[in-house]
């Protein structure tokens, strides 16, 4: 990084071209100071569904649908860090990224979660389960090592009872949690391998088993874990992998999908549709799973967003697949922007919270950055008129950032 940028604070590179192209900043601290308007949508999110009703248990499943600009992906990565700072583990996925892969079933997505989650503070919360019940707090034992030659010195215990006492833990854990003989099996495992063995190289096969990666005959057999992620089983993969992260100490799962217009847009390069219609059925076939499963799932939160042809292209759009549009149009049918609606809009969002709202963040935004060192420079805008003014404005102050090297 360079020194001159590495002084102002924690802003860096990536933020001040996340902030030249309009984009809200990867930085929790730059993000959380540059965020106004909190109050009409943010906070109620935060209060009654990510301290309250998902942390308790329940699952939503919510829209976001704006034009251009007009703040989707900022309300995304803000409702990401909430959750973040309330113990959640959180994935933003972007569907115009996903090249490799359509998130248009359930396996593909859980493959894209695993590909995002912490893996090592699943195992680490797992192992200091496990490790309380043997009268271990966090700040004695977190996790991080083979936890067997401690226990031996510290309980006086011959090595194989010392391991029957961990297994013994490991049972009271586990034993009674509802998620299957396959995901029991791998905490089982993982508690084994860190704990008891020290086996790191197994952890890791048991990690791409959990990520839904196929393992040879003989690693399945090795690990006992002879159960393969396929579309009949996802839902319940889902299911059991969010208890594996509560009670590994996280509050549940929030995972945010951004940028779903790409299902009605074509490929730069070839010109053609990038989602065909049979993929655009199952992507919508997927959402409305993920809505009817809300009460089966278990601290669970899906954000989707995207523009509004997202919803509205009567060919390729939400509101083609009727079975998914039953469950989301009731959601626009608003006389005032309701902060509690499944179905978010953005644009109503922005308009109500001022039209001086765009000048209100640039101005903010501005004096954020000058009380963190930057000397501001203006220097000529190019035209920015294909731009909402919201993100105009935002760009405007990005560029006022002077370059350095």
């Amino acid at each position: 990084m360079n020194d001159l940028i590495a002084k102002y604070m924690h802003i860096d590179e990536l933020d001040i071209e996340d902030l030249r192209s309009g984009q809200p900043p990867l930085n929790p601290e730059l993000l959380t100071k540059m965020t106004l308007g909190r109050k009409l949508w943010l906070e109620r999110v935060r209060d009654y569904y990510l301290v309250n009703y998902i942390a308790n248990g329940g699952s939503k499943v919510k829209v976001l649908v704006g034009n251009e600009g007009s703040g989707k992906t900022h309300l995304l990565r803000c409702t990401l860090q909430d959750a973040e700072t309330l113990g959640y583990e959180t994935v933003y996925l972007s569907a115009r990224d996903c090249d490799d892969y359509r998130l248009n079933n359930l396996p593909r997505l859980y493959r894209a979660i695993t590909g995002q989650i912490d893996k090592e503070r699943l195992v680490r919360g797992l192992c200091c389960c496990v490790a309380r019940q043997l009268g271990y707090t966090v700040d004695k034992y977190d996790g991080t090592d083979f936890f067997l030659p401690v226990y031996i010195e510290d309980a006086e215990l011959p090595r194989d009872e010392a391991i029957r006492e961990i297994k013994k833990a490991a049972g009271k854990v586990f034993r009674h949690i509802d998620f299957g003989p396959s995901f029991r099996a791998f905490a089982y495992r993982i508690v084994n391998d860190r704990m008891i063995r020290g086996n790191e190289k197994d952890i890791k096969l048991a990690l791409e088993w959990l990520s839904g990666e196929k393992l040879a005959r003989r690693e399945r057999n090795d690990l006992l874990l002879f159960e393969q992620l396929q579309k009949t089983n996802a839902r319940y993969w889902l299911n059991s992998l969010i208890r594996l992260l509560k009670i590994a100490g996280m509050t549940g799962l929030v995972v945010a999908i951004d940028d779903l217009e790409v299902i009605t847009e074509r490929s730069n390069e070839t010109g053609r549709f990038i989602y065909t219609i049979n993929a655009i059925k199952d992507t919508c076939e997927l959402f409305r799973q993920l809505i009817d499963d809300a009460e089966l799932l278990n601290g669970f939160l899906l954000l989707l967003a995207g523009r509004r042809e997202t919803i509205e292209d009567e060919k390729r759009g939400f509101i083609s697949y009727d079975a998914l549009w039953m469950r989301l149009q009731t959601g626009l049918v608003q006389k005032k922007f309701n902060p509690l609606a499944d179905m978010v809009d953005t644009d109503a969002h922005l308009a109500v919270n001022g039209s001086d709202f765009p000048s209100r963040v640039q101005t903010h935004l501005r004096q954020i950055l000058s009380e963190m060192g930057l000397e501001l420079q203006y220097q000529g805008f190019p035209d920015l008129s294909e731009y909402s003014d919201l993100r105009a404005r935002v760009i405007e102050v990005g560029m006022m950032i002077p370059k350095v090297g």
